[in-house]
């Protein structure tokens, strides 16, 4: 297993350190198939202070789904980041790690503010709208109407168009 942990260790450099496109998706690829194997050191990156590391880790942690439960406390404490990529690469895995990760995103949701709180309702839209509150739909068009970033006016409507869609399938 330590072997494997080196490897992947390896394949997160070598994703950090490259602009090319499909070495980075080739050595995705090699972490994920390392699975749970992987957690050890992708929740290392999570704690770490390189930034493009911490948010390759997030992004290869949602590509591992409920496997990688163990990691949404700390994807939840990067949703307060105030890196815009940290926070999307959050919520992303967060949603793809799927409904372990909804307790804490719902708390999120109702206790949080602003970015954080924006992106738990967006996370929560895809992965369950039906426990959207009024409170966290009026957030999401708050942040469509007003954006604070270029990226959350679209997330805003991605996910106030799953609510609509969810809305519309328990009408029938």
């Amino acid at each position: 297993m330590k072997d494997n942990q080196s490897e992947v260790s390896l394949s997160l450099q070598k994703i950090a350190g490259s602009n090319d496109h499909m070495q980075v998706a080739a050595a995705m690829r090699e972490v994920k198939r390392s699975g749970k194997d992987a957690l050890p050191v992708l929740m290392e990156a999570l704690h770490g202070d390189d930034p493009l590391l911490r948010d390759i880790a997030c992004a290869v942690l949602g590509e591992l789904g409920p496997d990688a439960a163990e990691a949404v406390p700390r994807l939840i404490e990067l949703l307060h980041m105030d890196a815009e990529e940290t926070r999307m690469a959050a919520a992303l895995s967060l949603m793809r790690i799927g409904a372990d990760s909804l307790p804490l995103l719902k708390v999120t949701a109702e206790q949080g503010a602003g970015l954080s709180r924006f992106w738990a309702c967006w996370a929560i839209a895809w992965l369950d709208p039906s426990l959207l509150t009024s409170e966290m739909i009026t957030c999401l068009k708050a942040e469509q109407e007003q954006p604070t970033s270029a990226v959350t006016p679209f997330a805003a409507t991605e996910a106030i168009c799953k609510v609509i869609a969810w809305q519309l399938k328990e009408a029938d």
